[in-house]
């Protein structure tokens, strides 16, 4: 939401933006998610960043690649446990077609 005319931007001060640019770069938020909680501007954010000599894009575009392998290795974990039930099932059929099959 814009500030109105005529009135001044919240000031913050090192803490603050300290603390907002760890919640980016150490816990690997994206600026918008950080900006929507902490009720501060992504231009604000960017800023801060880049004086904190960082590149915003090349943050961002880190920290989405790392969420995305964080998925894709939840479900690579989910897939293998599935196969290994699915082998353990096939095991068990083939031991009783077997012992069918010996009759």
């Amino acid at each position: 939401m814009p500030i109105p005319k005529g009135i001044m931007p919240p000031r913050y001060d090192k803490e603050f933006k300290e603390g907002a640019i760890k919640l980016i770069i150490e816990q690997g938020r994206q600026v918008r998610e950080v900006s929507d909680e902490l009720g501060v501007s992504t231009t604000s954010l960017r800023s801060w960043l880049k004086s904190a000599g960082m590149q915003p894009n090349t943050i961002e575009r880190n920290n989405r690649d790392s969420k995305r392998i964080k998925e894709l290795e939840a479900q690579n974990r989910e897939l293998r446990k599935q196969v290994t039930e699915k082998d353990e099932v096939i095991t068990v059929l083939k031991k009783s077609v077997g012992i069918l099959s010996t009759r």
